[in-house]
């Protein structure tokens, strides 16, 4: 039976392979009746195209995509997934770098926690983690109070080389000679007073208490003189017209007293006329010995008086209460039923004495008394009073050479011990010694004169004081006693200290300015010297003028007149008050300062060997010399000297030594996770400052991003209109 040829719809030639599933070639028909395509296959189209196989006789399945279709498949995956990390990334910028540090850092702990997947083991590692850093920050703690402390260490050095010789001051234990001292009226009206509180000390009878009377004293412009009328107790044998002898004890009755005229110079008493032949007045004028004009005479002053009427003349009369002989000569004091004994413990107690009776105590409160009275002299004067500088040192000799006394020894007048020599006080001609001990030091003799010492000096001496050349000295406070009739050694050692200032401690640097208010304006800064100074402002604060016995800040500050009863008890008062307050000066050593040690050893001088000139005063010169003069000696006894220096004993490298070593116990840390913590602080404001400060839209970048890449929906468009165009004619059936 011949084979029927029927016409197939028009074969296609497609330019790309069909996505088709494998065609059945069999002779026989399909499913559904329609033949189908022989095993012969008929190329029509040139070109290498394929046969298309018609529309109706396709079957719904997927077709083997090319090579560009997968790869801009994957480009859109790629930039999907792109966009997606950065949205995500920029959603959680802080948690991804905070991830990334927890991963990388060498703080092991917090690796520790993200390493496990375990819930139970993340919490673990966590409480570990924030146990060390709790334990941690309590070390650093305690480290950093430790530094805040700033404790200090002083270091010792030994330098084995010629120290250089301090200056040497030395004074008379006795400030003022006695037959001087009591010319001046000042002087003498304080060791009248003394002399009176110690006859009421040693009456052993009294035991009656007084009470104080406050009593202003009259200066009145008195002109201290020579003579001037005391009461006395007197003799009148030729009646009480004539005159009569004056005695030292106290007078029995009034009738029994008498007016002497009392030289000051002499300490006489003479002539001496009843009380009953002396009358009170007002004299024109008076001379420079004290006696006066009688009244109703030429004169143009008006000078209170007592006048001798029977005699005619008149003697100046110093204040409202005429002295008493028994008080500054006698030993005794006037009994219970004396007219005096009222008088005289109302005027104990107006000097000051009331109710003293320890004899210390009187001798101390005497001794404030003179201080200020000769403080208020003028400096020329006072020194007059003193011992001269041949006087007070006789021989002298330093490094086994002999002195020049005049020249090598300066004068200091100190207000308790008056006149003060001072040896090697120019810093510019600082003298050393070459070797260690006496004879390569310094040797005195001195000549102390006890006869004419002042009743309240108790004791015989000299006082010395070592200190720097460019200090002042203070030997009432850094001095020591050297008696007569022995031969005294010092014994002196150097320590040059170093102190630290703030924060370490408080001193003053004593290499710059000198501190407001410092009166010792020619000397280097001391505790002391600010000690006084601060008293010094306090006095002027409260008193209106200065202390005497100390320099004045400058000279517009007017100088205390201690004459005047009132302005001496407020200086008395106010320095009491001072002593008893705490902190009411801030006074610090100084940074660099020289300390001088002393050891001390005597033994008995002069020798029976020894043959001492005394120019005819006493056939035993050497007793003499033992009872009026010392020997002293001050040496080094090593030619070597410390170095004391204040460091701190923990610094700032000990600290951050310190941090670390906790860190690196606690939390395995170092100084690179340190580095890694701010790196990660920089990193997170890096963040932060680009989130606020970003311009460009997110949208934008989204929209040029999903326009850059084809849609599904346009390429199968495409790709449908290029398989409609390419199809033409009809079916062909082919049976065999």
């Amino acid at each position: 039976m011949p084979t029927l040829l029927k016409a197939n719809p028009p074969i296609v030639c497609e330019e790309e392979p069909p996505t088709y599933d494998k065609l059945s070639l069999s002779s026989t028909t399909s499913d559904t009746g329609r033949p189908s395509l022989t095993d012969e296959t008929i190329e029509i189209c040139d070109k290498g195209s394929y046969l298309s196989v018609p529309e109706y006789r396709r079957k719904p399945v997927k077709r083997r995509a090319s090579f560009k279709e997968i790869a801009s498949e994957y480009t859109k995956e790629f930039s999907k997934a792109v966009r997606i990390s950065k949205e995500h990334d920029e959603s959680r910028p802080i948690h991804n770098a905070w991830v990334e540090f927890c991963q990388s850092t060498t703080f092991h702990g917090l690796s520790m926690v993200l390493t496990f997947r375990h819930v139970v083991m993340q919490i673990l590692w966590l409480l570990f983690t924030l146990m060390s850093m709790v334990i941690l920050a309590y070390n650093i703690i305690l480290v950093i109070e430790k530094y805040q402390r700033n404790d200090k260490i002083v270091n010792v050095e030994l330098e084995f080389e010629s120290a250089p010789f301090p200056a040497i001051t030395v004074c008379n234990l006795n400030p003022f000679k006695k037959h001087l001292a009591r010319t001046v009226p000042e002087i003498s009206e304080t060791l009248d007073a003394f002399h009176q509180a110690v006859v009421f000390s040693n009456d052993a009878q009294f035991e009656e208490t007084t009470s104080r009377k406050k009593r202003s004293a009259k200066n009145g412009g008195f002109r201290f003189v020579q003579y001037e009328p005391v009461f006395s107790a007197c003799e009148c044998v030729k009646g009480l017209n004539k005159e009569c002898v004056g005695k030292d004890s106290v007078p029995p009755s009034l009738e029994s007293a008498c007016i002497c005229n009392y030289d000051r110079q002499d300490g006489s008493a003479w002539p001496c006329y009843s009380t009953s032949t002396w009358q009170e007045a007002i004299c024109p004028e008076c001379n420079d010995i004290g006696f006066c004009n009688v009244p109703n005479t030429t004169g143009t002053e008006s000078h209170p008086c007592m006048c001798q009427l029977k005699m005619g003349y008149c003697v100046l009369k110093s204040d409202s209460r005429i002295k008493r002989v028994w008080e500054f000569r006698g030993n005794k004091i006037p009994d219970r039923d004396s007219p005096f004994r009222k008088d005289f413990l109302e005027q104990l107690s107006k000097l000051g004495y009331g109710n003293m009776t320890d004899q210390v105590a009187i001798t101390t409160q005497a001794k404030e008394k003179l201080i200020l009275k000769m403080s208020s002299l003028h400096p020329q004067r006072r020194a007059a009073l003193g011992y001269g500088k041949a006087e007070l040192i006789r021989m002298c000799s330093f490094n086994g050479l002999q002195c020049d006394i005049e020249k090598e020894f300066k004068l200091h007048i100190d207000p308790a011990f008056g006149n003060c020599y001072t040896f090697n006080a120019d810093p510019r001609k600082s003298k050393a010694s070459s070797r260690a001990g006496p004879n390569y030091g310094l040797r005195l003799m001195v000549f102390v004169n006890s006869s004419d010492y002042l009743p309240t000096t108790e004791a015989t001496g000299v006082r010395i004081a070592i200190h720097g050349q460019e200090e002042c000295p203070f030997p009432d406070t850094f001095g020591y006693s050297a008696p007569t009739g022995v031969i005294s050694s010092f014994g002196i050692g150097l320590r040059k200290v170093n102190r630290l200032p703030i924060p370490y401690g408080d001193c003053y640097d004593s290499d710059g300015p000198l501190p407001y208010g410092y009166v010792y304006k020619n000397y280097k800064y001391e505790p002391e010297g600010c000690y006084r100074s601060c008293y010094q402002r306090r006095m002027i604060n409260k008193c209106g003028c200065a202390d005497p016995r100390f320099p004045a800040p400058n000279d517009r500050v007017v100088v205390c007149d201690t004459r005047n009863e009132e302005i001496q008890q407020c200086l008395l008062a106010e320095g009491a008050k001072l002593s008893t307050r705490k902190n009411s000066c801030r006074c610090v050593h100084p940074c660099k300062q020289d300390v001088y040690s002393t050891t001390y050893s005597a033994a008995k001088w002069p020798s029976g060997s020894i043959k001492m000139e005394c120019e005819g005063r006493d056939p035993d010169c050497n007793s003499y010399y033992g009872k009026h003069a010392a020997m002293l000696e001050i040496y080094y006894e090593q030619m070597s000297y410390e170095i004391l220096k204040e460091s701190g004993s923990y610094l700032f490298v000990n600290l951050i030594s310190d941090i670390g070593g906790q860190a690196g116990l606690w939390i395995g840390a170092s100084v690179l996770t340190l580095f890694e913590i701010l790196f990660f602080l920089f990193r997170c404001l890096t963040i932060l400052l680009n989130r606020c400060c970003r311009r460009k839209p997110k949208k934008m970048e989204d929209e040029n991003e999903e326009s850059a890449i084809p849609k599904e929906g346009d390429r199968k468009k495409s790709f449908g209109e290029n398989n409609n165009n390419n199809n033409f004619g009809s079916n062909i059936y082919i049976n065999s």
